[in-house]
């Protein structure tokens, strides 16, 4: 007996919060695997949008593309309406700066914004330096 896609993935409804992975090439090894979302909307049945508190998902998922989560953790209330990328919400939430670490390439002491490790409210680190002096540490 074969199994149908609606067997395998039971369709969302409205309201639902669902689990999203993020693909490796878009974050860094720190960062979260997952991005929680909920779906705001179901076009031709098959095709879902999806928002969180950072935004609504530019592009549509398919139902084989996310999880159900059993609880609602998140409402439509809490959501952003303005259109950002996978790539966008899971650099948001990121602590390294989104996809990789984030360095910078100065040759001082990094005491200044023109740092761009500074500039974020980030502090430097081995990677940005290797074995060099920085102050932003």
């Amino acid at each position: 007996m074969l199994r149908t896609s609606q067997n395998q993935f039971p369709p969302a409804q409205i309201g639902d919060t669902v689990r999203i992975q993020v693909p490796d090439v878009n974050r860094g090894r720190t960062d979260n695997r997952n991005v929680l979302a909920v779906v705001v909307g179901i076009e031709d049945s098959d095709f879902y949008e999806l928002a969180n508190e950072n935004g609504t998902l530019k592009q549509l998922y398919t139902r084989n593309q996310f999880e159900i989560c059993k609880e609602k953790l998140l409402s439509i209330d809490e959501i952003s309406f303005q259109e950002i990328s996978l790539k966008e919400v899971a650099a948001t939430n990121s602590r390294s700066g989104g996809q990789g670490y984030t360095r910078c390439h100065c040759k001082r002491k990094c005491s200044t914004n023109k740092c761009s490790c500074k500039s974020k409210g980030l502090l430097c680190n081995s990677k940005c330096h290797n074995s060099l002096n920085y102050c932003n540490k």
